[in-house]
């Protein structure tokens, strides 16, 4: 009788049980702590938010700052090959599968060390003391009244009657604009400690084309502590897209608490364009009026400066016209299933939910707010 030996267990199924059971093992344990974290928000707050993590953001800041382009940018383009030649070089499907495993794992623990805990951290609105209650008609209407006045008078301080059709144009140098914003932040009562300590600079995106296609205004380098943002959008809306991202800088990883962040140091800046800015982000509370009150909404909108009204217009028109409708839809699915994964529930709608945190700032600071 002809009996075949029969070939060891690794030789059919590829790598031995071991390394599978301690990658996935890695890749559970992450996802166990991130849980974990997520039932004691509290103490996230207390020992990580303010307390690690503040060395860990200002250190790899004080190293990205050294040069002067996005290291996260290019480090992004270089690894992507290195690592699909990395995965591709195994023969065996199996293989390719256990360093997926891995490097799951490792990015995902690396990740929430150097900052991806901080979704975990306890809520902003709740820190500040904000409360949630829902806003009377007429209370939305005196908000967006001084939305609007804040929009028209700051536009008004730092551009006269300029009127460009294609917008306004910033009238500072970008640098001036970093320095104005860092110097916002580390005035901000409200944020108090959170907001101060010395950060690094935001960088342009050199690839800011591909981020306009995709229609991101800007984006954070956990890995390296930078602040990215695109360098094509409209002059309008940098101070806020720069603030948006030294706001996660800080370690205000939800989308609706950078956006309140930003909003809260651009309106009280010392510079009339980067309050502008800011005030105009926060006319979408207009918009939250016209469901309660669409006469008064459109009154109020008629109050809206033409210079501030040509810089909506002009921001309207150039995503309308360079964002790319495939590419576009691809980032936010992927930007929503990246928020919901950090257990953001609400996902790409969390960006909106900064209108009610807006609000209940009004609501309980009316006279400090409209200062400026």
């Amino acid at each position: 009788m002809n009996l075949r030996r029969a070939r060891p267990a690794r030789e059919r199924w590829g790598p031995a049980a071991g390394p599978w059971v301690a990658a996935l093992g890695l890749a559970l344990a992450v996802l166990g702590a991130q849980s974990l974290a997520g039932l004691a928000p509290p103490l996230v707050e207390r020992y990580y938010s303010r307390g690690l993590y503040p060395h860990i953001g200002r250190g790899l800041s004080f190293v990205s700052q050294v040069v002067p382009f996005s290291i996260g940018e290019w480090l992004l383009i270089l690894l992507l090959p290195a690592l699909a030649f990395w995965l591709a070089r195994p023969r065996r499907v199996v293989a390719v599968l256990l360093r997926l495993v891995w490097l799951a794992g490792g990015a995902g623990l690396l990740f929430l060390v150097v900052w991806g805990l901080n979704y975990q951290r306890q809520p902003l609105g709740v820190s500040l003391d904000l409360g949630r209650r829902e806003a009377s008609a007429e209370e939305l209407e005196a908000i967006s009244r001084a939305l609007v006045a804040g929009a028209n008078r700051n536009y008004g301080e730092a551009l006269g009657r300029q009127e460009p059709a294609e917008g306004s144009r910033l009238p500072m140098a970008r640098t001036q604009l970093y320095e104005m914003i860092e110097a916002a932040y580390q005035a901000e009562p409200l944020l108090g400690e959170v907001g101060r300590g010395r950060y690094g600079p935001p960088k342009p995106v050199y690839f800011s084309s591909l981020l306009t296609r995709l229609g991101i205004a800007g984006i954070y380098s956990p890995f390296t502590g930078e602040p990215n943002y695109n360098a094509e959008q409209p002059d309008c809306d940098l101070p806020h897209a720069i603030a948006h991202e030294k706001a996660h800088q800080r370690g205000f990883a939800r989308e609706d608490e950078a956006n309140f962040a930003a909003f809260l140091v651009c309106v009280n800046a010392a510079d009339p364009y980067v309050r502008y800015s800011g005030y105009q982000q926060a006319l979408r509370v207009v918009g939250l009026l016209s469901r309660a009150a669409p006469e008064r909404a459109r009154e109020i909108w008629g109050q809206l400066g033409p210079g501030p009204r040509a810089d909506l217009r002009a921001r309207s028109a150039f995503w309308r016209r360079r964002e790319g409708r495939v590419l576009g839809a691809v980032a936010r699915r992927a930007n929503d299933a990246y928020l919901r994964a950090n257990r953001v529930e609400s996902g790409i709608r969390s960006y909106d939910e900064v209108t009610a945190m807006i609000i209940s700032y009004y609501l309980k600071y009316p006279v400090e707010s409209r200062a400026r």
